[in-house]
């Protein structure tokens, strides 16, 4: 067993993680980062999440609220000429449109300016950890050849499920606490479609409304949200499901249900929506689209009150704009509630620290957030400014702690927005 000593060591490679990575990094710490899967960028390279939400507020006047390692990548995707400035969707939320091998390459360019070990293909399978006192000691991870052992002073749990909480022993929370949650979505990519097809709403509800009478049984959201990447090829978030939990069990039944019901949207695409007879599926990405899992319970918790009514505490390191877009029905599309006069929140530094201990920290979809709040924070626009604000506290506390003001300063100097 190969064994290595780190300041910081994140765990997951998405959005939120390669922020933890990189702001720990630009701290001065030493660094180590796991993923996976063979990319960085977590479901925005996997799950056919082919767009960065939570960079803008809402609205036509949309202002940026998270930049630091966040605009870095931004940059790197318009030199790649891949971004120049957000759209708007039907109800007016602000999204940075993706391309998969672009955005692939592009985490790749930034990560590799800074002093950050990555290690892609590796899974971490065991954590061991001082209960008493609070701390997490060591993570195991495995590749197709090798055993590794990594000790640090500090680790990032930016896993999007709570992975390395789980091991470690942490408090969590699974959904909504109460054997429910937010759906999980398989995301289509289809192509061979007409240019003059016109996705409303509407017309979605209507076709699959009729396809579902007609005796298609596997259809599930009756209406959703359908968007272009080029001419000829669009993004379909239809196939949806509820994970109950994270056994391999589990997780193979609920990825064949939702490819078996991607197949039957296929078919009712071909047979009711004019200009798409002859569309084929060319990706339903490498996984399902999770979006709601393990939650690690901090030292404080965010709630849907802060975040619906624009609250900016003393103590926060990141901002939050994103509306609570809530999958709570697998058969309908997501309702919104938009943050007050379309302004922004603060995310308090407690969100991101487990609950009694004192050298695990969270970032992404995996921060301390209460069912409603984390319906906003979830997104990965936010992802990456929780994680650069996890990374700082890490490398700045490494297991001794650090007072918020310093990890503000230093967040602040980093170009982020707190």
């Amino acid at each position: 067993m190969l064994k290595k000593q780190y300041d910081v060591l994140v765990v997951g490679g998405g959005a939120a993680g390669m922020a933890a990575a990189i702001g720990a990094a630009k701290t001065g710490a030493s660094c180590l980062l796991v993923e996976r899967y063979g990319c960085l960028g977590g479901q925005a390279t996997t799950a056919n999440v082919l767009s960065y939400c939570g960079f803008f507020t809402h609205g036509e006047n949309a202002q940026q609220i998270v930049k630091g390692v966040g605009q870095e990548i931004l940059e790197e995707l318009h030199a790649l000429g891949q971004y120049d400035g957000y759209t708007l969707s039907p109800v007016g939320n602000a999204i940075v449109a993706l391309d998969q091998e672009t955005t692939k390459f592009a985490l790749d360019q930034v990560i590799s300016r800074y002093p950050v070990d990555v290690l892609l293909h590796c899974q971490m399978v065991q954590a061991e950890a001082d209960l008493q006192n609070g701390k997490v000691q060591k993570v195991v991870c495995m590749d197709d050849q090798n055993s590794y052992e990594f000790t640090a002073n500090a680790f990032v749990d930016a896993t999007g499920d709570a992975n390395l909480a789980y091991l470690a022993g942490a408090k969590l929370r699974y959904g909504d606490g109460s054997g429910k949650g937010q759906a999980s979505t398989r995301i289509l990519m289809l192509d061979r479609v007409s240019p003059d097809v016109r996705f409303k709403p509407a017309i979605l509800e209507g076709i699959f409304t009729q396809a579902k009478k007609d005796g298609y049984k596997h259809l599930t959201k009756e209406s959703g949200i359908v968007f272009r990447v080029n001419d000829d090829t669009v993004c379909a978030i239809l196939p949806s499901i509820w994970v109950p939990d994270l056994s391999a069990e589990t997780l193979t039944s609920c990825e064949m249900e939702t490819r078996r019901q991607a197949q039957e949207y296929l078919e009712v695409f071909h047979k009711y929506m004019p200009g798409m007879e002859k569309c084929r599926l060319v990706s339903t990405g490498v996984q399902l689209g999770l979006r709601d899992t393990r939650h690690v319970l901090g030292e404080k918790t965010l709630t849907g009150e802060q975040v619906l009514h624009a609250v900016k505490p003393e103590d926060a390191v990141a901002r939050g704009g994103w509306p609570c877009e809530m999958h709570l029905d697998v058969n309908k599309i997501a309702k919104y509630v938009f943050v007050d006069n379309d302004d922004y929140y603060g995310i308090p530094l407690g969100c991101l620290q487990a609950k009694g201990w004192m050298n695990l920290w969270c970032a992404g979809r995996t921060i301390s957030a209460d069912p409603t709040a984390f319906a906003s924070v979830r997104v990965m626009g936010c992802g990456f400014a929780t994680g650069q604000a996890a990374g700082v506290a890490a490398a700045l506390s490494q297991g001794k702690g650090c007072a918020v003001e310093t990890v503000q300063k230093e967040l602040l100097r980093q170009g982020a927005l707190i």
